[in-house]
């Protein structure tokens, strides 16, 4: 036990010896075993932004004066919730030496953007735009995989050509790209989808991507147009921002994020009321609950039309068979005649 506190003693005074950059590595060198590769990523990501700005200070030395300045300048390039990310490795690092941030403020989040779907108009224009400039052919082929899908744009960066299946028609999120464990899945593919399939797989075998571990979208270095740079087949893409705001603006669809195509697929399939939420979440790995509740009308007027439909099936009362003859039988025309004459005659 002496021994233990004596090595955590020994691991903070380095820690609070070393330069910023080098006490945030070896801080996340611990932590290693006890966290997904995924976030050993983001924490590594986070921690190179923030080394650039506090350079060579000691852990100790920054106080909430520097991280408000570094909220500040990072404002200028990114959000909120990225920036309290960033910060939030820092508290946690700041933690591990007992000398917390008390005086530390997230900035507030703004308001959850609402997705929004596409009308069939303007996914038409959406796509035929796309499919006509070469220039952005990635971000055609990303765009058809997400709508058709679900599958949102870091799942569908990290996609590696062992993660499509073309005989089987079927792609497969794995956990490097899944936001959480809910959208870890496998999604089969539509005739659309995998004809964008198809070709991204072709197109990252031009790119010099031709390994099972290699990436559909590789990553660009940076030089060159599209049609000489230089493609990193161990990295994926991280964004195509550019050709899609280029394309969004042509497409006159202002406003309208990459991720709306998740939303669009999963509108798609909540409106279906054929398809249950189950076989819903089932493809799209997680549905929020306002998602859920915004569509629960629809389904709802759609049971009660299936309700109202199983009284359609009664059979109708006799009198209303009665109704539909068109002549009485002769025998009772005869029986009415005889009946009639035996009361003349009484």
């Amino acid at each position: 036990m002496d021994n233990l506190l004596r090595g955590l003693a020994l691991s903070i005074a380095a820690l609070t010896a070393l330069p910023f950059s080098d006490a945030c590595e070896s801080w996340l060198e611990t932590r290693k075993p006890y966290i997904s590769a995924k976030t050993h990523y983001e924490y590594s990501l986070n921690i190179n932004t923030l080394g650039s700005f506090f350079g060579e200070l000691r852990l100790q030395e920054i106080d909430g004066d520097l991280v408000r300045a570094y909220q500040k300048m990072r404002q200028q390039k990114c959000g909120a919730f990225s920036i309290n990310h960033e910060c939030g490795v820092l508290l946690q690092i700041r933690k591990r030496i007992g000398m917390p941030l008390a005086d530390y403020q997230p900035l507030p989040l703004p308001k959850a953007e609402r997705g929004r779907a596409l009308s069939h108009e303007e996914r038409e224009r959406l796509f035929r735009i796309a499919k006509e400039n070469p220039h952005w052919e990635a971000a055609y082929l990303f765009a058809v995989i997400s709508v058709n899908t679900s599958a949102g744009p870091k799942e569908t960066y990290t996609l590696r050509l062992k993660d499509v299946d073309l005989e089987r028609g079927a792609i497969r999120i794995q956990p490097h790209g899944a936001k959480n464990v809910h959208r870890i899945r496998t999604i089969p593919l539509n005739d659309e989808a995998l004809k964008a399939a198809r070709r991204a797989v072709e197109r990252a075998n031009q790119l010099g991507c031709r390994e099972p571990q290699h990436y559909l979208f590789p990553f660009r270095i940076r030089g060159g147009n599209i049609h000489h740079a230089l493609y990193d087949p161990e990295r994926h893409q991280t964004s195509f921002k550019t050709a899609w705001l280029a394309l969004r603006e042509c497409a006159q669809l202002p406003g309208f994020r990459m991720y709306d195509l998740r939303h669009h697929a999963i509108t798609a399939l909540l409106e279906n009321p054929d398809i249950s939420e189950e076989t819903v979440e089932d493809i799209a790995g997680h549905v929020s609950r306002r998602m859920k509740k915004r569509y629960s009308h629809i389904r709802m007027e759609y049971k009660r039309a299936a309700v109202e439909a199983i009284m359609a099936k009664k059979k109708p009362a006799k009198s209303e068979k009665s109704t539909t003859l068109t002549a009485p039988p002769q025998e009772i025309t005869q029986l009415a005649t005889l009946l009639a004459n035996l009361l003349k005659s009484r």
